[in-house]
């Protein structure tokens, strides 16, 4: 039988000695790797799911709404573009979950087939008239279980089955909505039974369209779409809606959210990574220290450097494999699931499932071993450069070959002696600052992200100019006189009652005419009323507003476009903004004919001034719009770029009167068949409520993880410092000195330089989670500013001061157990 090497007997009796450093740098990883591995696991699964969508459920290129039904013919026609053209036809029906209960909305479909498909969670698509299903988000929100009775216009309806659909995997409502509603808004499948008992004149006439060439880029796929409404316009369809699959909310926020969360959890992981560097390079240099004088001898017998090596590898590699192994059972095992939860108690994604990323192993798992392997090697193989009399001395830094420097004779005992601690520890207490820089770095992340989005909201709501910004869907004047309005009433009319698209009218039997349910003499009354609409004028707002309030309502101009933030991290979405010269909404803001004024908000996160060129990207139209900039104005939040409003119109090839919207400090009356959104202060108290929501929970699971991982690190490293000291600590026991004297002079001492630590951290860690906000959000549109207030801190050190508290109490009791016959053990 082999016998076992003297050296990997010494490996138990190392850890039964010291378990405390190891079962630390266990936990360390352990903590690091379950929840880095956890979360990344999880949203690189929910991304490759969410990017299967496209192909696994047929998902559609766009949509567009009419008020009619089409014929065939006009289908036929948009087909022959390249495109398969489904009915996604619907109703907005009142629900109640509950007798007496409030009363939510359903969008009921009819259920799908071969394209935008569902996925069911529980139980099955409806096939009875009674049946409907619901989806799950909004179920769970509100307790609703398959097989229970809900209340859908008036009819009792049994849910079959709990589901979602692919093209609202956000429960937005409108698609103009800045946030999504899973509380009282849901959408619904019936079966063709139970679609055909609500009433035809409600139904919405949405139709989905799919390319027949699935790769199209975005450029080509807004080609087509052109071509569709061009079509639509010649068969005289009048539309509701046109919405392409990338500016469709219900699609694509989930997504757009994972993703930036995503970098969030990776810079995240990046901060543990340097932790875990920091804190090897320091256990390293401690484990030379402290075992010096064995090296020294090893090296006296005949041991290789290779062997020694190897040997004081062991227990950092078999530690560190302790705490992969069981940080990723915990991240694998319980993590995943409860990180997928943040993401699926808000969003209706398909069926979760965790794909194995070899990626994520490599970032979470390999990559933490490896510096703990490289870190460790280096340090052993660069302190082995001493010789073997070096090691039997201590003299293995340059700390140890010197004397002290003579102190003031005025100056206590006391003082000159902790004084001496601080010189000759000088390079322990500097990585002690470090690693508390470090610790507090990573709390205070967490502590500042829901304020920070807060701050985000808030300047949401400071960046609009109006009680109310109407954007409309096509321009609409306010002003007018009633015969306009009545004329335009009319012709609105005529639209939402016959469909002018398969409209015959034969003049030998006008009786037979198609005039959606009106009598031949209210067709020729609305067509004569019609008749005085001045072509060449916008359209007049059939509803009457005030004189006052059409005088202080403001027209502008917005479009969406796209500035690239470079360095691969994806498009910014900006709001170019024409706005009038002499608007008293934006007062000061300052035009000129050849430049633009942008946003601080824009200048401050792409670090833009004054004299540079912002490039302004459409990708429907593959155009580019390079804008000189002149000025910038507004607050942090402000993202847009202002233009002059004609300006704006010639920029970008429209009619010098065009426009797009009224701000306004009163409430206007506007006709629905123009009205797009409404746009106020409030709105904007949802979205940061919204975002709360959606990163909260994973804040929290962020700051827990910091603070367990704030407490291991305190505790190694104030332990080195104590350890490093050990043999000073003997001697002053046997020169009588008491184990309350000696704490009132080490561990004073340690408490000191951690208090002045925590509080000169402060400045620093500000500006780093600065930087660090900065390239979290930086995948996020807008611009967000760290928000990180008094308490927050005052936290963090609270809890920097109690972590350090339990761990100066181990170290009372480690002085305490320090040995008299280590003095004994000096070789000099």
């Amino acid at each position: 039988m082999r016998t076992l090497s003297p050296l990997n007997r010494r490996l138990p009796r190392e850890f039964r000695r010291n378990p405390g450093k190891w079962l630390g740098i266990t936990l360390l990883l352990t903590l690091s790797i379950s929840m880095v591995s956890g979360f990344l696991m999880a949203s690189s699964s929910m991304s490759r799911i969410v990017s299967a969508v496209d192909s696994d459920y047929n998902l559609e290129d766009g949509r567009f709404t009419s008020n009619f039904e089409l014929n065939d013919n006009v289908i036929g026609r948009i087909e022959s573009l390249g495109v398969a053209v489904h009915d996604n036809f619907s109703y907005d029906i009142p629900l109640t979950v509950a007798d007496g209960g409030a009363v939510m909305t359903a969008r009921v479909y009819l259920n799908r087939q071969g394209f935008d498909l569902p996925a069911y969670f529980e139980g099955k698509a409806p096939d009875a008239p009674n049946e409907i299903a619901f989806d799950r988000v909004f179920c769970r929100n509100n307790g609703l279980a398959v097989g229970d009775v809900v209340t859908v216009g008036g009819n009792r309806f049994v849910l079959s089955g709990i589901m979602s659909l692919s093209d609202y995997q956000a429960l937005f409502e409108k698609n103009t909505d800045f946030v999504f509603n899973a509380q009282t808004f849901t959408v619904a499948q019936v079966s063709e039974s139970g679609f055909s008992t609500f009433k035809p004149d409600t139904c919405t006439y949405t139709y989905s369209f799919t390319a027949d060439d699935r790769t199209l880029d975005d450029g080509a796929r807004a080609s087509l779409e052109r071509d569709i409404l061009d079509t639509l316009q010649d068969e005289n369809v009048s539309l509701a809606d046109f919405v392409d699959k990338d500016a469709n909310n219900g699609i694509g926020y989930a997504e757009d959210d994972l993703e930036g969360d995503r970098v969030m959890w990776v810079v995240m992981q990046y901060i543990l990574i340097a932790i875990l560097a920091f804190v090897f390079a320091v256990l390293t240099s401690s484990i030379v220290e402290e075992e010096s004088a064995v090296i020294g001898t090893l090296m006296a017998l005949g041991y290789r450097k290779s062997e020694i090596i190897r040997h004081y590898l062991a227990l950092p590699l078999i530690s560190g494999a302790v705490g992969a192994v069981v940080g990723n059972t915990l991240g694998y095992v319980f993590l995943i699931e409860k990180m997928s939860d943040l993401y699926y108690n808000s969003y209706s994604l398909p069926p979760y499932q965790t794909i194995w990323d070899w990626g994520v192993f490599a970032q979470s798992t390999l990559l933490p071993l490896c510096l703990l392997a490289a870190i460790n090697f280096a340090g052993l193989a660069l302190k082995l450069r001493c010789t073997p009399l070096q090691f039997l001395h201590r003299e293995t830094s340059r700390r140890n070959r010197g004397g002290g420097r003579k102190l003031p004779e005025a100056l206590s005992f006391s003082i000159r002696f902790r004084l001496r601690i601080l010189g000759r520890n000088a390079s322990h207490f500097v990585t002690l600052f470090a690693g508390i820089l470090f610790a507090s770095l990573l709390l205070l992340f967490g502590f500042c992200m829901l304020p920070t989005i807060d701050r985000y909201a808030d300047s949401l709501a400071e960046n609009l100019v109006s009680e109310h910004t109407y954007t409309l869907k096509a321009p609409v004047e306010l002003r007018g006189t009633a015969e306009q309005r009545e004329a335009h009433a009319a012709a609105l009319k005529l639209a939402d009652t016959v469909d002018m698209s398969s409209f015959k009218f034969d003049d030998t039997d006008p009786n037979d005419a198609d005039l959606g349910g009106l009598s031949l003499q209210e067709f020729f009354d609305l067509t004569q009323k019609a008749s005085h609409i001045d072509k060449d004028a916008y359209a007049v707002n059939t509803r009457e507003n005030s004189e006052e309030a059409i005088a202080q309502a403001e027209k502008f101009s917005s479009a969406r476009l796209e500035f690239n933030r470079g360095g691969g991290a994806g498009w910014e979405s900006v709001v170019l903004y024409g706005i009038q010269r002499d608007s008293h909404y934006y007062n000061g803001l300052e035009f000129s004919n050849d430049t633009a004024t942008i946003g601080y908000g824009l200048a401050s996160k792409f670090n833009l001034d004054v004299g540079d060129v912002v490039s302004l990207y459409d990708k429907y139209t593959d155009t580019t719009y390079d804008l000189a900039i002149g000025s910038v104005w507004g607050s942090d939040g402000d993202t847009n770029v202002y233009l002059p409003l004609e300006t704006m119109n010639k920029l970008l090839g429209n009619d010098d009167r065009y426009f797009t919207g009224y701000f306004s400090d009163t409430e206007l009356d506007i006709d629905n068949h123009y009205m797009g959104s409404d746009i106020t202060p409030s709105q904007m108290d949802k979205i940061g409520a919204q975002m709360r929501d959606s990163m909260g929970d994973m804040v929290y699971v962020m700051v827990g993880a910091s603070l367990a991982i704030y407490i291991v690190l305190m505790y190694l490293l104030t332990k080195t410092v104590i350890e490093r000291n050990a043999r000073s600590i003997s001697h002053m026991k046997v020169f009588g000195y008491t184990d309350r004297e000696i704490n009132g002079l080490y561990v004073r001492t340690i408490t000191e330089a951690v208090a002045i630590s925590l509080v000169a951290a402060v400045p620093i860690v500000t500006e780093l989670i600065v930087l660090l906000i900065k390239l979290v959000f930086m995948h996020y549109n807008g611009n967000f500013v760290i928000s990180l207030p008094l308490d927050r801190v005052a936290i963090e050190l609270a809890l920097g001061g109690a972590c350090y508290g339990a761990v100066a109490y181990l170290h009372v009791r480690r002085i305490r157990k320090v040995p008299l016959a280590l003095a004994m053990k000096t070789q000099e």
